[in-house]
Order: structure tokens, then sequence, then C-alpha cells
């Protein structure tokens, strides 16, 4: 199965700050949403961190953090985005590296049009 990866404007190689930046840019933070970015060797895991729930105090929220439904990974090359199901970060970054290792990445030139149907 191909691995479909989406492009950025990012400055490459992306280092640490870089992927945070991408994150940010292009992942959402509405609502609150925090990103935890984990560096492997061909990339960034990036998990999407929901806020703590109302009635907690946000200086002491809930541990382990509230994980979202999102893991994506930031590619150090070229800065493609791809979507991962909610898989450990070690998992994912594994994945990952033999989809590139199998040249089973497939980075496109953009970005899925939102054709605007609702179900």
């Amino acid at each position: 199965m191909d691995i479909h990866a989406y492009p950025t404007e990012a400055n490459t190689p992306v280092d640490l700050a870089e992927a945070q930046r991408i994150a940010d840019h292009y992942l959402p933070t509405d609502a609150g949403i925090s990103h935890l970015l984990t560096e492997f060797d061909a990339g960034f895991t990036v998990v999407a961190i929901l806020p703590p729930p109302p009635g907690i105090d946000p200086h002491k929220p809930p541990h382990p953090p509230v994980i979202g439904g999102s893991v994506c990974v930031i590619d150090k090359p070229t800065g493609a985005i791809s979507y991962w199901p909610t898989y450990p970060t070690a998992v994912v970054a594994e994945q990952y590296t033999q989809a590139m290792q199998f040249g089973r990445l497939v980075i496109e030139d953009s970005w899925p049009e939102d054709d605007g149907a609702e179900g």
C-alpha cells in the first residue's frame, strides 16, 4: 500500500523548529489543540494533544495528556505531511521508514481538493 504525503512550503531539510512551524501552519490548532512532535531518522511524528476538559486545572492537566484522533508524519527531506492511524509513535515511525525504503511513499503535487459535498 502506498503512503501519500502532501507538500508544504518547508525550509528543507526539516529540523525540529521547522517541523513545529509546519505543524502549526498546516494542522488543526483550533479549540486549543497543540502538537507533540517526536523526531526519528526520517521525520517527525506529530500527535494532536487536546486541551484538558472543562473543570480541570489547565496548569495540572490529567496525565497522560489527552491524545486526539490524529497522527501525522512530517518528512525531513521534503517537509511533506502524511496522515496515519492512531498507532504509537514508534510504530508509525517504523512503518514510515519501511514505506520510504520500499518506495511506497508518494509525495503528491498538491493537497486533495475539498469538493464541498456533504454526506
